[in-house]
């Protein structure tokens, strides 16, 4: 397959063990990038993981940093036409890369493809899913930088879970800050980390949606590696290093607008200055209103009887994917499996 994988890591041995599992049952011919940030007894474990897969094209690379900024430093590595960012504990279906790849091949606007994605959640143990529900991905088309940052920032969907052009790619982690000049620059890790190369993906280009099954992303309580990203938006704008990030991304963001579309920069800073202060507001908007609900979810769900009816009637009735169709449904019943510890 046409295709290299960037799987960044740190410390979490049992989710990237599971996921080289299922990449080598379902035979991928393609190429994982693994870039590894673990402490050194983890990365010697690592190392004896990836050498007793030998159906399976590896590259580990070990070095410290951000996701975003070790892909930068990492994407000549990249030996294939194509490439995608995947977490240590999410999952591609095969046939869904397939037909993103060839889409992609027979389409050349576009520079990104998609499918439909689920999430997993994993709130009591890591190996058991307490209920499934959907992952929007993002489905962008527009003529311009600036018609895809509206279409974009007026309801935020994630587009760095794509397919895309390696050329593209690496434009899109061109304006991501290194390891060193981060603290100095854009020490903010949601920005750094996730709202640069998800602005650049846009401003670059368009994503297309596929409806084929795609992506699966495994929700536990271990995802938020060190804490880096309050769990509140109205937190998050209040840290000390909100508005430097903030200064920064704008500046680089109004860069590739007027550039693409040729314009001038200031123009260009005054539209994503509005684009983004819109999202932002929407977001907070939307938090207010469920913060209450969300107080009052946690406190209940201390209460054990009340969590187990609450995952079982999320899990099997009030949802669209119940447990049972999407364990039996052949392109998702082998990452169910890796999940659940049965590959």
């Amino acid at each position: 397959m046409n295709l290299s994988i960037f799987v960044p890591t740190k410390n979490r041995f049992y989710y990237l063990s599971k996921l080289i599992k299922y990449y080598s049952s379902i035979n991928f011919n393609g190429e994982l990038i693994i870039l590894d940030s673990s402490d050194d007894e983890i990365i010697e474990n690592i190392n004896k993981l990836i050498q007793s897969f030998k159906n399976l094209n590896i590259k580990l690379f070990h070095s410290f940093g951000l996701p975003c900024a070790m892909m930068k430093k990492y994407i000549d590595e990249a030996s294939n036409d194509y490439v995608v960012f995947s977490g240590d504990d999410d999952y591609f279906v095969k046939k869904g890369l397939m037909d993103c790849i060839k889409f992609l091949e027979i389409n050349p606007n576009f520079s990104g493809c998609n499918g439909e994605g689920i999430c997993v959640h994993s709130s009591s143990k890591k190996n058991k899913i307490d209920y499934i529900d959907d992952y929007e991905q993002a489905n962008i088309n527009g003529i311009n930088s600036m018609e895809r940052i509206n279409q974009q920032f007026n309801k935020y969907k994630v587009p760095i879970f794509s397919i895309f052009r390696k050329n593209y790619f690496k434009k899109f982690l061109e304006p991501v800050p290194t390891k060193e000049v981060f603290e100095s620059s854009c020490p903010d890790k949601a920005i750094a980390d996730e709202y640069i190369i998800e602005g650049a993906m846009v401003a670059y280009g368009n994503i297309h949606k596929l409806n084929s099954p795609y992506l699966v992303r495994h929700i536990h309580k271990e995802r938020n590696i060190d804490n880096l990203v309050p769990d509140f938006k109205k937190d998050w704008i209040n840290t000390p290093n909100f508005e430097k990030s903030k200064n920064y991304f704008f500046i680089k963001m109004s860069e590739i607008i007027s550039k693409n579309d040729k314009i001038d920069i200031d123009q260009a800073l005054k539209f994503f200055n509005e684009k983004f202060n819109i999202h932002l507001n929407y977001e907070l908007k939307k938090e207010k209103k469920y913060i209450l609900k969300i107080f009052l979810s946690k406190t209940l769900l201390k209460i054990r009887p009340i969590k187990n009816l609450r995952y079982f009637l999320k899990r099997n009735i009030f949802t669209d994917k119940k447990y049972s169709k999407i364990k039996t449904n052949k392109d998702y019943s082998l990452i169910i499996n890796s999940i659940e510890g049965k590959i």
